[in-house]
Formats: structure tokens, C-alpha cells, sequence
């Protein structure tokens, strides 16, 4: 199972039930943006953004600070950044 290396962004209102890999969905009505982890444990990463810088440009998005999904450490973690919607893991 490869890990993801790039995002695209879905603009909602409402965060949808069932989320896709590699979609980050973003709610400028309640500041949130949500995706599932990209290294495909399929743990939901929530990032309400009052506590995440988001910036847009030319149709990409970073976010900011760094994103650490640690699911319990085992099996799965994942670290890494979102700039210009692209995954840059560190």
C-alpha cells in the first residue's frame, strides 16, 4: 500500500460522512479542514483552523504547522507536511 503524495481540495459546508483518501475537504463556514491520513490507515485527521495556518494559491493549499498522526503508534504513524497540496513527509 503506497502512501499518498499529493491532495486534492473539496470546499463543503458540512463535512461529508464517508471521506475519501486523498481528498482534504475544508469548511470555511467552521474552519475546519479534514482528510484521512495519507500513509492509508485510514485514521481521520482533523485540523480546526484556528490552530492551522491555512493558505491557498494558484488553486493549492498549504497547512501549517506540521501534521503528526500517531494512532495509538502501532501499527501505524505518519508525520509530515501539507504545502501546496502536496504531502512532504518528514
Amino acid at each position: 500500500m503506497n502512501k499518498i503524495t499529493s491532495l486534492q481540495t473539496e470546499y463543503v459546508e458540512y463535512m461529508p460522512k464517508d471521506l475519501t483518501n486523498g481528498i482534504l475537504y475544508i469548511s470555511k463556514r467552521f474552519e475546519l479542514a479534514i482528510h484521512l491520513c495519507p500513509c492509508r490507515c485510514n485514521g481521520k485527521v482533523v485540523t480546526p483552523l484556528d490552530e492551522w495556518k491555512l493558505t491557498e494559491k494558484n488553486g493549492k493549499v498549504t497547512l501549517r504547522p506540521s501534521i503528526g498522526n500517531w494512532a495509538g503508534e502501532r501499527p501505524y504513524h505518519a508525520h509530515y507536511y501539507i504545502t501546496n497540496s502536496e504531502i512532504k513527509w518528514c
